[in-house]
């Protein structure tokens, strides 16, 4: 694939298979229209045996494989990393592929890019770059979005002195059923998202962390909205490259939400209307939210994240906001007891007298 060799790459695929060989030309000639740094395949161990249709319609032999495909773009550190069920054939006393679909039958699917699922372009900012469908963005709408991203970079810098990667890729499908394809859901809930960070974990670590945008959402966003999504997506691929462990996601969501905010002029009334209607109303929160309060396949998830960034702010308010910064990295990293004992050794309360005060401050908030 860095070669640049499209013979060379066709010469594993099985010329029988002809819709999958010119599938696979295909998308050789939409990923070689980037800068790839790095492209190579690893088998990690079997896949699920063929059904009985599937093996009466292939040689003898025929198996499906797990593979691991890991590359990177030209100028970026984001190593990719894809998981791949291939049907493998033997033809003339070599293996070829001839197949990456026929796992989904026992529920295993292939991860797709964005170059197998149309055209791509990419855009390189001063820091990011931006790879996306030309079928549902123009190059002027690529170039804002590297402008956007690179702001975003500088806006978490001063709030994560961390190291991280500071080269962020963006991916922009064309639609939102084209993300839901690249992130691997089933698409419920999405109309809520405009942008997710994905990547993997290895030996504790987040690996290849991009961040895709929701088309059909983004497109509502006016410059102010745009600002604050690509931020806090900023936030998550800034925070995930050095944490070894999970936090809980009311942190993760809330300090992403309040590195976006604290660059915008956006009033506390107008990012918290939501939560704020919900005190007003007599109903606040029991608790922190927790994951299935951010699950948009659930139902409204704006309240949870208003509530979350509350959290975070009221934290920064009584300590500031380098002892916020703290408690996420110590909440991250693999010293100390964590959640929720680690409260007392860096803000000194428990659960109980955080989510407490947390509640008093939302109802003062509400009455502002």
């Amino acid at each position: 694939m860095t070669s640049g060799d499209r013979d060379l790459f066709l010469d594993t695929v099985d010329p029988g298979a002809t819709e999958f060989f010119e599938a696979q030309t295909r998308m050789f000639d939409r990923a070689t229209s980037l800068d790839m740094a790095d492209w190579s395949y690893q088998v990690t161990g079997d896949g699920p045996g063929l059904t009985d249709a599937q093996a009466s319609a292939l040689p003898p032999g025929a198996a499906i494989v797990r593979v691991r495909l890991t590359y990177r773009l030209d100028g970026t550190e984001t190593v990719t990393d894809r998981e791949q069920y291939l049907t493998v054939v033997p033809r003339g006393g070599r293996w070829l592929v001839a197949g990456d679909t026929d796992a989904a039958e026992s529920g295993f699917d292939t991860q797709r890019d964005l170059w197998d699922l149309g055209p791509v372009h990419a855009v390189r900012g001063d820091r990011s770059l931006v790879v996306a469908d030309p079928r549902g963005a123009t190059r002027a709408q690529m170039r804002r979005l590297a402008d956007e991203a690179d702001l975003a970079v500088r806006d978490v810098d001063e709030v994560w002195t961390e190291e991280w990667s500071r080269a962020p890729v963006i991916i922009l499908p064309r639609d939102q059923q084209d993300m839901a394809t690249l992130i691997g859901s089933d698409g419920k809930g999405l109309g809520q998202i405009a942008a997710v960070t994905t990547g993997s974990f290895e030996s504790g670590l987040s690996r290849g962390d991009r961040v895709v945008i929701n088309p059909d959402a983004w497109n509502t966003l006016g410059a102010l909205g745009r600002q604050v999504v690509i931020t806090h997506e900023m936030t998550h691929v800034a925070a995930r490259s050095s944490s070894v462990q999970t936090v809980p996601i009311w942190l993760s969501e809330g300090f992403a939400d309040y590195v976006a905010y604290r660059a915008t002029p956006v009033p506390t009334s107008i990012v918290a209307g939501d939560i704020f209607d919900d005190v007003r109303d007599g109903d606040v929160p029991k608790q922190l939210p927790d994951d299935a309060d951010f699950d948009a396949a659930r139902g409204e998830v704006a309240s949870s994240y208003e509530g979350a960034w509350l959290a975070c702010r009221m934290i920064a308010d009584r300590f500031g906001e380098k002892r916020l910064v703290r408690f996420y990295r110590a909440m991250s990293d693999s010293d100390g007891s964590g959640w929720p004992l680690e409260l007392a050794d860096e803000l000194g309360m428990t659960q109980q007298e955080l989510v407490r005060d947390w509640k008093a401050y939302l109802r003062e908030k509400a009455k502002a």
